[in-house]
């Protein structure tokens, strides 16, 4: 969902590493799940002593019931981007934002930014982001820089798909 990011930011001439499941089928990429704490950490140490310091992080972990955003948050050296799904807009649950927001809390090198991803009124109903509207609208928070972006609209909540 986020390949668009990656190609942009690599075309930028920046230095990446993807950590993911099937992280490998890239050039760069570190294969790892980040359910497994060890694993994860393991992970992050191999991407820094391949590319340095974490200066810019992209994050997207479907779940914050895991040790991973934190221990993500605590290498990095600059801005961290947290990619939210859209049941963090949701009314009902206004702490959902700043919750996600504690896994940098204490930091001193992480400068934590939020995107929630949202969804589209169309004519005739609603319906999700796009991949490419997610990638689009995570590039353009990237550089932007605005603690809180939302891609599309939460808003009318009743009106999501």
């Amino acid at each position: 969902m986020l390949s668009g990011l990656v190609e942009a930011l690599a075309g930028d001439g920046g230095r990446l590493s993807l950590l993911s499941r099937h992280a490998s089928q890239h050039p760069g990429g570190i294969d790892c799940d980040y359910h497994d704490a060890a694993a994860f950490s393991r992970a992050l140490e191999v991407a820094v002593e391949r590319n340095g310091p974490i200066d810019l992080a992209i994050a997207w972990f479907h779940t914050l019931r895991i040790a991973a955003p934190r221990l993500l948050a605590e290498q990095v050296r600059g801005r961290m981007f947290q990619v939210l799904g859209s049941a963090t807009a949701d009314p009902a649950h206004p702490q959902r934002l700043a919750t996600a927001a504690a896994v940098a809390e204490g930091l001193q090198g992480c400068q934590l930014r939020q995107v929630v991803l949202g969804f589209q009124v169309t004519g005739d109903g609603s319906r999700w982001l796009t991949n490419e509207e997610i990638s689009g609208g995570v590039l353009d928070a990237v550089r932007t820089d605005r603690p809180l972006t939302i891609i599309g609209q939460v808003e009318p909540w009743a009106a999501r798909p």
